[in-house]
């Protein structure tokens, strides 16, 4: 996005402090205190994004259960439906205006009250623990939350129908300034902690967070990690508690300035190291002594270091979760890809090892076929397979050659194993010492008959293998083209956007002509009557065709000359093609009056629907143009690059000394904001509808 930093490693702080808390909440009742609920979504199950909108000015409020709130100006993936917890939220809060936002006590609560009166709602979010969000009535009986509990301590049973404790905030610790006497007892309570130091003493007796406290003991010159029990020895007269008490009296006296209202606190981003693309943080309202020596990036706004600074951090969340998607989808094409080499691979051994045992039984014909003849002999003879086993065992044992080969008997898969080996005497001494190959041997075929049902079964394996190597690219092609939609899916969906301002002339068809007029038309009547009711002034242009149906056009004129001939041009042409006379295809004309001719004022007896005007006086017919529109591209130009771009859109035919109608004389999108009618001369004799 063209910000921050390029370096960015894990963020440091994840959650909002105390001192964060009346901060954001300072700044946040100068933005949408008064502003009404247009529509509230929800991101993730603990995250909801409030639109409000005030004076023109849309603000968005993003809350995120126990970890923070502020405006955003970034665009975030919505849920393409919303959660029960949201229509909750938009059926009691939505057309709602913000009265009031205000910090809990001194505890990280925040409470927001859309409404007045019976009809006020309270919307609570805790910052603390687990977090929640909570919808309350205007007497705080919970209608709905995030999370149900109970507080051990307390008992208090958060549930809907409950009514939520909000006076428990107020009976925290103390906020007013520390005396040096009691800076003295806190430090001497704690000194019999061997481990506990004198910011650990200080951070229990006051309500500050541990960040600030070691900021106002650094800005007494004082070691924050000084033991309390080294401390013991202080009196009030000492000049480190002088020292520290007067340290914490200028922190108190800057919390309270950051709750002034209407006041506008200033944020800071402070990144880990003094190298200016190192990672973020922290945040803060305030530059603590800590950060002495870092890179700090200065923010008009708190609001706007929170949204940088989390920003960031969903960026880095997003690029983590794209990462990991990343390895899973080329995981799939690895599982893909090996488990199809390694179906290949048991084919090919398949392969190899028939061509082998039919090689064998080739080597040991005479010796196969014995082995079968004697067994075959045995069983004609009606030996049963137990007896029939004992006499190849003793046999074997006797030495002989024939029955030392069975290796095994498969009699009721009518085959034998046999124990084969190539010639020895054409072997080498490394082979010899390889262990024999077991071959089965179907009694019921000669030795040539087994060795040609082991080369046709080798034939159909390598059949086999040739098929699966097709179909394994296949398959891997697959599996990667799927992988790589997943990641395109994944790099469109997973952003934040800056949000682009919407400007005030956008609701309607807008164009800029060539010499840097803005021209507006209406959408409807309803839009018609809009444009010339609120949006057009004295100087600007009113555009009409002469067809039934033309959509009302004006210029507005940001300049002190009258509109130039090819600005009216453009506009007339405009005001034909979105006629009748487009789907007729039939070349007429346009014509233009000043605003002091529209009138809304209909001749006795007669009536003017909405979007319709009464002409009086001359009409100035344009030339007749072809039915032609373009489509064009706006370009937002950089400030660096402005000279560049000095006289491309100037006034036509005004000489070559003429500047940029729009960079020297006004903005042609800037509108006064006034909405009252123009007063019109109804003396004129020729009047016509429009």
């Amino acid at each position: 996005r063209g910000r921050g930093s390029t370096a960015l490693l894990k963020m440091g702080k994840t959650r909002m402090t105390l001192l964060d808390v009346k901060a954001s909440v300072a700044n946040l009742r100068t933005q949408i205190l008064g502003a009404r609920v247009a529509n509230v979504y929800d991101l993730d199950p603990k995250t909801y994004l409030i639109k409000t909108a005030k004076g023109g000015e849309k603000v968005l409020l993003l809350l995120e259960s126990g970890i923070r709130f502020h405006s955003t100006a970034f665009m975030r993936d919505k849920s393409n439906t919303p959660s029960g917890f949201s229509l909750k939220l938009r059926k009691h809060i939505r057309t709602k205006k913000v009265e009031e936002v205000r910090q809990l006590g001194v505890d990280r609560v925040v409470v927001l009250t859309f409404g007045v009166g019976d009809e006020a709602v309270h919307l609570i979010l805790e910052l603390f623990s687990g977090g929640n969000i909570i919808l309350t009535d205007h007497n705080h009986a919970i209608m709905a939350l995030l999370r149900t509990h109970n507080d051990e301590a307390t008992g208090q049973k958060t549930a809907v129908r409950e009514i939520y404790p909000i006076t428990s905030g107020m009976e925290t610790k103390r906020e007013n300034p520390m005396t040096p006497d009691e800076l003295v007892a806190a430090v001497q309570q704690s000194a019999s902690d061997p481990k506990a130091s004198v910011k650990d003493a200080l951070v229990k007796a006051l309500a500050h967070t541990p960040a600030l406290v070691e900021h106002a003991i650094l800005s007494a010159g004082v070691d924050p990690k000084l033991k309390a029990a080294a401390a013991a020895g202080w009196t009030a007269a000492s000049p480190e508690v002088v020292a520290v008490t007067a340290a914490l009296a200028e922190v108190e006296t800057t919390i309270g300035q950051l709750s002034e209202d209407g006041k506008i606190v200033a944020g800071y981003i402070v990144r880990k190291s003094e190298k200016e693309d190192s990672a973020y943080e922290d945040f803060s309202p305030i530059l603590l002594r800590q950060f002495a020596g870092r890179a700090v990036v200065e923010f008009p706004s708190f609001d706007k270091a929170m949204d940088e600074y989390y920003s960031v951090a969903e960026d880095q969340k997003l690029e983590a979760q794209k990462d990991k998607q990343k390895k899973e989808a080329l995981s799939k094409v690895e599982r893909v890809r090996k488990a199809q080499e390694d179906s290949i691979r048991r084919l090919q051994d398949e392969e190899e090892t028939n061509f082998a045992k039919a090689s064998l039984i080739e080597t040991n014909l005479a010796d196969v076929d014995n082995a079968i003849l004697v067994v075959n002999s045995l069983l004609s003879q009606g030996t049963d397979w137990a007896t029939l086993k004992k006499i190849v065992k003793e046999e074997t044992r006797k030495g002989n050659p024939v029955a030392s080969l069975i290796h095994g008997l498969k009699l009721d898969q009518n085959t034998i194993t046999l124990l084969l080996t190539e010639d020895l005497d054409y072997m080498d001494e490394q082979d010899q010492t390889l262990p024999v190959t077991a071959v089965d041997i179907d009694i019921g075929l000669n030795a040539y008959h087994n060795a040609e049902f082991y080369y046709t079964s080798k034939k159909k394996m390598a059949y086999k293998v040739d098929k699966t190597m097709q179909s394994a690219e296949k398959a891997i092609k697959g599996a990667t083209r799927k992988a790589k939609d997943d990641l395109k899916r994944t790099e469109i969906k997973a952003e934040i956007k800056i949000i682009r301002k919407v400007h005030w002339f956008e609701k309607f068809i807008w164009f800029i002509s060539s010499e840097n007029f803005l021209v507006l038309a209406g959408r409807d009547a309803q839009q018609n009557e809009m444009l010339v009711k609120r949006h057009m002034n004295k100087g600007d242009i009113y555009l009409h065709a002469d067809t039934h149906g033309a959509a009302t056009h004006i210029v507005k004129n940001h300049t002190t000359d009258p509109v130039p001939p090819l600005t009216l041009a453009q506009a007339g042409l405009s005001c034909v093609c979105r006629s009748a006379a487009w789907d007729a295809k039939m070349v007429t004309s346009a014509y233009w009056v000043h605003p002091e001719q529209v009138s809304k004022s209909a001749p006795t007896g007669e009536y003017l629907s909405t979007g319709s005007f009464m002409i009086r006086g001359k009409k100035n017919y344009l030339p007749p143009n072809s039915l032609v529109m373009g489509f064009g591209l706006l370009f937002r130009v950089d400030e660096s690059c402005l000279a560049h771009h000095v006289g491309e859109r100037r006034i036509r035919g005004h000489g070559d000394n003429d500047t940029d109608a729009g960079s020297v004389q006004g903005d042609p999108t800037e509108d006064d904001g006034s909405g009252d009618d123009i007063p019109l001369d109804e003396d004129e004799d020729d009047a016509e509808e429009e």
